[in-house]
């Protein structure tokens, strides 16, 4: 038996990887698709940036009570099926919305490609990748989530240059046909472990009633620290949602061109592909909860930076750096909820934590709008955001305190 066979791992792990990292490119590329229709909504049906900007809370909506359900369904059924179907939903949804006039029909096609488009691939596959590693998970989860910072930065790239070209409409439906061209194959590679990485323990009803809490990484009770974890992702990603919806409209507005708005976009999501690889790695090292506070810390010192300069260079340059903290944050945030987590209920765990992640994503996005609707500029917006990243950090502390006071041998590896 060789090295990686008797570490619980398998060679055929790493074309789960891939093929999670095509389906992260086009779901999550897929949900900011709205961060480019905000300017021509604007000006051929007249909506203002809060009505609009409601339709990517439709997105994190769908998302968050989604991927609960596709992430406890998944511990049942597998991965592979709730895929395909996520698979073939989202780029029809992608192409339905290239119909429509109405704000109301694109708020529901959008509620579809979050809640099953996008949900029943991001939980089901990263549970699944996450199985089929045990030393290497935090590099295997962070090459597949750096798919999604790629799919946040390329797809909306790729649909301004095509509406820039053709029309909104056209660059809708083109998407749509591509990612169902992209995505099919890959769902056909899925496949569960050979054997599970962690062995689920057998209990009977009583232990199953009483979960047995030395059964996960941290050695502590999963019902305390999973709806902590869940905390501090939601005040996380109202922090994060604010410059991934708005950062696009607000370089437009101080007379960037499209294009190169788009491109700061862009720019924001490759340097989150090396975040996400980066922090994944360093997850293995130091563990996942210490990976996540770092990655906060540099997301909020710098997402309120935005508004404070005009210079096109000067974006760019904090775009790179929120981006590489900001995609590490992901990383950290799931690797945590599946260390905390017993195996059996890994899934559920993630799901949980991506619902309140999704509700953060939701309200950020939407009282960015709010707030630069009400005082016409984005200060309000983003200076939101940054109150939320210290939250979140007074949540992570307070995380931290609990684990060394209940387990003041655990400090960095997980067991």
């Amino acid at each position: 038996m060789n090295t990686t066979a008797k570490s619980g791992e398998h060679p055929y792990g790493w074309v789960i990887v891939i093929a999670a990292t095509i389906c992260m490119i086009v779901s999550f590329g897929a949900n900011l698709t709205v961060s480019v229709l905000i300017k021509p909504f604007e000006t051929e049906f007249g909506w203002s940036r809060g009505e609009i900007s409601l339709a990517y809370t439709m997105v994190t909506i769908g998302g968050a009570f989604g991927g609960l359900f596709w992430g406890a369904l998944s511990d049942k059924i597998g991965a592979k099926k709730i895929a395909f179907v996520a698979g073939i939903t989202l780029p029809v949804a992608l192409m339905g919305v290239s119909f429509q006039s109405n704000l109301y029909a694109i708020y529901a096609l959008y509620l579809v490609i979050g809640g099953i488009g996008f949900a029943g691939m991001f939980t089901p596959l990263l549970t699944l990748t996450g199985q089929w590693f045990e030393k290497r998970r935090g590099m295997a989860m962070g090459i597949a989530t750096a798919g999604g910072a790629f799919g946040q930065g390329f797809i909306p790239f790729l649909a301004r240059v095509l509406i820039s070209e053709y029309d909104w409409r056209t660059a809708m439906m083109v998407l749509g046909v591509g990612s169902l061209v992209l995505i099919l194959p890959a769902l056909f590679l899925l496949r569960p472990p050979p054997k599970p990485v962690h062995a689920a323990h057998v209990q009977t009803a009583v232990n199953a009633a009483v979960e047995d809490h030395s059964d996960n990484s941290w050695k502590l009770p999963w019902t305390v620290t999973i709806p902590w974890i869940a905390a501090a992702g939601f005040f996380c990603c109202v922090c994060m949602a604010v410059p991934l919806m708005h950062v696009i409209p607000l370089a437009t507005d101080i007379g960037i061109t499209p294009e190169t708005a788009a491109g700061l976009l862009f720019a924001l999501m490759m340097a989150g592909i090396v975040g996400r690889i980066v922090f994944g790695s360093l997850a293995d090292r130091i563990g996942a909860l210490y990976t996540y506070v770092i990655t906060s810390l540099g997301q909020t010192v710098s997402v309120f930076l935005f508004v404070q300069t005009g210079s096109v260079a000067a974006l760019f340059a904090i775009a790179i750096f929120f981006g590489f903290f900001y995609a590490g944050v992901m990383t950290g945030l799931l690797i945590c909820a599946q260390e905390a987590a017993p195996a059996r209920r890994t899934g559920f765990a993630m799901a949980v934590v991506s619902m309140t992640g999704w509700g953060g994503m939701g309200v950020g996005g939407w009282q960015a709008g709010y707030f630069f609707d009400t005082y016409g500029n984005y200060t309000t917006s983003y200076a939101t955001a940054a109150i939320a990243g210290i939250i979140n950090l007074m949540i992570l502390a307070a995380l931290i305190w609990y684990r060394k006071d209940r387990q003041p041998t655990v400090r960095f590896a997980r067991a």
